[in-house]
């Protein structure tokens, strides 16, 4: 575990807490899509939720540390994750998508429409003249949350209240070594809708006196 200086406050890698430059809590945004049923996997066996969560952590891990500097350890790659990576070469290969390194992973608490919120973007960076701003997904089962996952990134990372500078897109890679780019998201303001009329709930929850941060722990 560590506590991690960022934008806006700390991070603490270790419970995945995000708190504020006075040590408040700051709702994350995954935190804010589950609280709020935007995002529900109730319905899957825990121990299968907590498999691929440890998965898609090391797969994340490997492509972060391709984005950031070219190249990985041979021997960080295990026989579980190889197809899901492998997925990624493919990926960046055939699109010709360039990641900024700058903006690998990067923690941050960013305001949005005077809200508070904690958030992670997997990746950013460019195809060609355009802006491109990918969510990495290992999974095979795609969810409507990450339209409003997406728009709720672009907002945070251009400090912004609003989405729709950038193209959104949340890529699936999956264990048969392939990968799914799906439909770009481009509903911008239903996006941002959902994602803030769901900030504004969890806000609203927090004032009335529910201990959401109780609620979420160990997430």
């Amino acid at each position: 575990m560590s506590i991690i200086p960022i934008q806006g406050g700390t991070f603490d890698s270790g419970n995945h807490a995000y708190r504020d430059e006075a040590g408040r809590w700051v709702p994350s945004l995954t935190q804010v899509l589950k609280l709020q049923g935007l995002s529900d996997y109730s319905g899957i066996n825990p121990e299968v939720l907590e498999n691929a969560a440890r998965r898609g952590t090391e797969v994340h891990e490997l492509a972060a540390a391709y984005n950031e500097y070219g190249d990985v350890d041979p021997t960080w790659i295990t026989e579980e994750t190889a197809p899901y990576f492998n997925a990624y070469m493919d990926f960046l290969r055939d699109t010709g998508f360039k990641p900024d390194p700058q903006w690998v992973e990067k923690s941050m608490i960013a305001t949005i429409q005077g809200y508070k919120l904690g958030l992670t973007p997997d990746c950013f960076g460019t195809r060609g003249r355009d802006k491109w701003l990918v969510e990495f997904k290992c999974t095979a089962a795609r969810q409507p949350s990450w339209t409003v996952q997406t728009a709720m990134q672009e907002a945070a990372i251009f400090g912004s209240n609003r989405c729709g500078r950038v193209r959104r897109f949340a890529l699936m890679l999956m264990k048969t070594g392939r990968y799914d780019l799906g439909v770009e998201h481009t509903n911008h303001e239903r996006d941002m809708q959902a994602g803030m009329d769901a900030l504004r709930t969890v806000y609203w929850r927090i004032e009335a006196g529910q201990d959401l941060m109780r609620k979420v722990s160990g997430e």
